[in-house]
């Protein structure tokens, strides 16, 4: 019989950092959604989302010395080069809330656009930080902060990788494992805060908890690299309703996605696919796909001929 001190989310991830990535991103996601309007909610996510920040960067660390860097980050001179049009759509989105004119956009753009375009590379991933701050609990861009957190977390861990020796393998896996304990730590830490705040209905404190993931995860998720202009084999179908399937993709790299369904391992992409955007989250019937009742195997195309692709399938 365990104890009652026994952090279960360590023992459900121990041996895979990739469960433990999926489990942290969906808690942190949830706690997100509701940090304008539920307390407890922001505050476990303040704790959390700096763990999945170090965990990203040391996965990053990790791929890199090993050869296998993929689409996860790109390099600082790419993403910089990139950043004007991201800033022109924030601004944009900013402004369909907050009128140009308004106290609340010259809060968020209080010199323009310039110390996001111009200067140094460290001042540039500075305003990227002062808008994620200054936007803060404003429900009404809850939206616009989670494009401008991915973004920002993209361009930190490639900042911050950028000029440094590599570690050896073994050192970057100690690191992984050290960012996996701690987010499991901190996991553990938020089910406790929740579970007192929520202690009269923890129904309500659910949704920030992937349990049924938890129970039995190596059946539900599959993660690989997809080489550029690439096309590799996700899973082969053998789900027993194949017609009321639902998958879950998230797209962790700055990549466009192809996803279909095909007759045999040698298949190649018909007209019938699913496009899955640059780091994107988004769920499909199997049927969007193929015809899952003659085309057996599920397929991932990577359009990009730069850099390579991150996928996480999950069977929900």
């Amino acid at each position: 019989m365990a104890g009652l001190f026994v952090n279960h989310f360590e023992l459900a991830t121990r041996g895979s950092s990739t469960v433990a990535a999926y489990l942290f991103k969906q808690h942190i996601d949830s706690l997100f959604a509701d940090s304008a309007t539920v307390p407890i909610a922001m505050t476990c996510y303040s704790r959390a989302n700096p763990l999945y920040i170090i965990y990203n960067e040391s996965t990053i660390a990790h791929t890199s010395q090993t050869g296998k860097q993929s689409g996860k980050v790109l390099s600082m001179d790419t993403i910089l080069l990139s950043m004007p049009v991201q800033v022109d759509d924030w601004e944009a989105k900013i402004k369909t809330v907050y009128t140009a004119g308004s106290s609340e956009f010259k809060a968020l753009f209080s010199k323009g656009k310039a110390p996001f375009n111009t200067g140094t590379q460290q001042n540039r991933v500075n305003a990227v930080a002062a808008l994620i701050l200054t936007i803060g609990t404003d429900a009404s861009l809850a939206a616009v902060k989670v494009q401008v957190q991915t973004f920002y977390t993209t361009m930190l861990a490639s900042f911050n990788t950028k000029g440094v020796s590599k570690k050896s393998t073994k050192t970057d896996s100690k690191a992984i494992e050290k960012a996996r304990k701690d987010m499991c730590n901190v996991m553990q830490g938020n089910f406790g805060l929740i579970t007192d705040e929520f202690q009269n209905d923890l129904t309500q404190g659910e949704k920030y908890f992937d349990e049924a993931y938890m129970g039995n995860p190596l059946q539900m998720i599959f993660h690989l690299i997809i080489k550029i202009l690439s096309i590799k084999k996700v899973m082969k179908r053998t789900f027993a309703n194949p017609l009321t399937q639902q998958l879950q993709i998230v797209n962790n790299s700055n990549t466009t996605l192809y996803l279909f369904l095909c007759a045999n391992k040698l298949g190649i992409m018909g007209t019938e696919y699913v496009t899955i955007l640059p780091l994107s989250t988004s769920t499909h019937l199997l049927t969007a796909f193929g015809d899952p009742t003659t085309e057996t195997f599920l397929k991932a195309h990577n359009t990009d001929d730069k850099i390579k692709a991150d996928i996480t399938v999950k069977v929900l």
